[in-house]
């Protein structure tokens, strides 16, 4: 019994001397960050999405996504139908599209033509326009 006590104090003395010295020796990657998530390869279909809303309609829910979502407005031409706006260290350029009567094309793309960033700022503000898109303002 007494081999067992003094192995087990052995065990835990060994324990607190080694493991603070092991957490200490490994290097820690700086940790960044990213509240929109890992940026990843996307695809230009991904980029572009068609509304039930007119032209009129998607530009300002755009615009209202983009401010939902607090992403900066860098730029804003609403007879041109784009935006210009970052978010984070990204910018993108969201331009609408008629698209006959009722319908329209948001199409959301870099400025840098890199599509590798994360895709859930797109989809942010997708989800926005679809979740309002049949309110009446």
């Amino acid at each position: 019994m007494e081999r067992v006590i003094k192995l087990f104090i052995l065990i835990i003395t060994i324990g607190f001397i080694v493991l603070p010295v092991s957490a200490a020796a490994a290097p820690s990657a700086p940790q960044t960050y990213n509240p929109y998530g890992a940026p990843v390869k996307v695809t230009l279909p991904q980029c572009i999405k068609t509304f039930n809303a007119g032209y009129e309609k998607l530009f300002f829910l755009t615009e209202a996504a983009i401010a939902n979502n607090n992403f900066n407005v860098e730029e804003l031409q609403s007879q041109g139908g784009y935006i210009v706006f970052s978010a984070g260290s990204y910018k993108f350029l969201a331009t609408v599209i008629s698209f006959g009567t009722n319908k329209a094309i948001l199409k959301i793309t870099p400025c840098n033509n890199n599509y590798t960033f994360p895709p859930l700022i797109i989809r942010n503000v997708f989800r926005y326009i679809e979740a309002n898109q049949y309110k009446k303002f």
